[in-house]
């Protein structure tokens, strides 16, 4: 019986210490909610002084880079090819032969062409002499000169068809043939090129045209080294097919580093600016009335609605809205307002 009553006074006692600790804790304070501490400190930001800064747009293209004059020689008739007089890389010159033909080809008559114009060109220098000498009539030598004249012209157009020339100094940059080989007619045999300077035809939209001009910097690299040219064309139509306009731009190529027919990155500077205010494209925002940002004045947050001159990339040219020495909102305008107290943070 002992036993039980203190049992029961024991449980008493810490029902009374539960209670009062629980009383206790009702007396602490509320705690404050993240817009509170906000409303009191001022929303945490980190700030930048805008300043002035150099500003580059470049377009950027792929396109294929040949040398500056270039052309492919083809077959003017078919038949078997005899003997090729160059290899890939090598430099001809104007009117070197590079591919012959078979001679006993019977559908161009090469030897017969030839023989006739060697006996009429025989003749022609023999009554030549006579004239000089007063020995023939001024009309058997006509009459001659035009014989062989017509001979030559033969024999020089069947040798056009079989013995295939460089059409100007430059450098073979593709073979497309072997000895031996079977062609037919009007096909591509091989081709010359002069890339000590390099070309490249860029095809551009109707929006994009307007901000190309003659004389623009082209930059471009290959193997690891930059190339710097400049734009030298620009088409005033568009082309019906591809719907879009040619701009033209070239390079020097000195070392024949640069290999016809690459297709290479290719970017034009189409707009510079010395002293810019520039932003990170991340901390424009848009409403209704167009396109802001934030700027801390005296602890506080102002919106500040700017207007856009260009963009590049990631980057924002500020053409009005923000001056040089402002400080700018980078972190943590997303929980601001027109008027929100801020707490600058480093």
């Amino acid at each position: 019986m002992k036993s039980i009553i203190q049992n029961t006074a024991l449980i008493f006692f810490i029902t009374i210490i539960s209670l009062l600790i629980v009383s206790c804790g009702d007396d602490k304070p509320e705690s404050k909610s993240l817009d509170e501490i906000r409303k009191e400190e001022g929303v945490p930001v980190r700030v930048e002084e805008v300043k002035y800064q150099p500003f580059t747009k470049y377009l950027t293209f792929f396109s294929k880079l040949t040398g500056i004059k270039e052309a492919t020689k083809g077959s003017i008739v078919g038949g078997k090819i005899e003997r090729i007089n160059a290899s890939v890389g090598d430099y001809v010159r104007e009117k070197q032969v590079i591919v012959e033909f078979d001679v006993y080809n019977p559908g161009v008559q090469y030897e017969q062409a030839k023989s006739a114009y060697e006996n009429l060109k025989k003749n022609y220098e023999r009554v030549k002499a006579l004239l000089a000498a007063g020995e023939t009539s001024q009309a058997n030598y006509d009459a001659i000169e035009t014989q062989y004249l017509v001979a030559k012209r033969n024999y020089e157009s069947v040798r056009q068809m079989l013995f295939i020339e460089a059409p100007f100094d430059g450098i073979l940059v593709d073979m497309k043939v072997n000895p031996g080989d079977n062609v037919k007619g009007d096909v591509p045999l091989f081709t010359v090129s002069q890339t000590n300077k390099m070309r490249s035809k860029i095809w551009v939209s109707e929006k994009e045209i307007s901000q190309f001009k003659k004389g623009m910097k082209a930059v471009t690299e290959y193997n690891g080294q930059q190339f710097v040219g400049k734009v030298v064309e620009i088409s005033l139509a568009m082309d019906p097919a591809k719907q879009a306009f040619f701009v033209e731009v070239e390079f020097d190529n000195p070392k024949g580093i640069i290999k016809s027919g690459v297709t290479n990155e290719i970017r034009i500077l189409t707009y510079e600016k010395p002293n810019a205010i520039i932003i990170q494209r991340n901390l424009v925002n848009h409403d209704e009335n167009g396109a802001y940002v934030f700027v801390v004045q005296n602890d506080k947050a102002v919106k500040r609605y700017i207007t856009n001159g260009n963009e590049s990339g990631l980057f924002y040219e500020v053409s009005d809205g923000l001056q040089v020495g402002d400080m700018l909102v980078v972190k943590g305008a997303s929980n601001l307002e027109d008027g929100s107290k801020v707490n600058v943070i480093q």
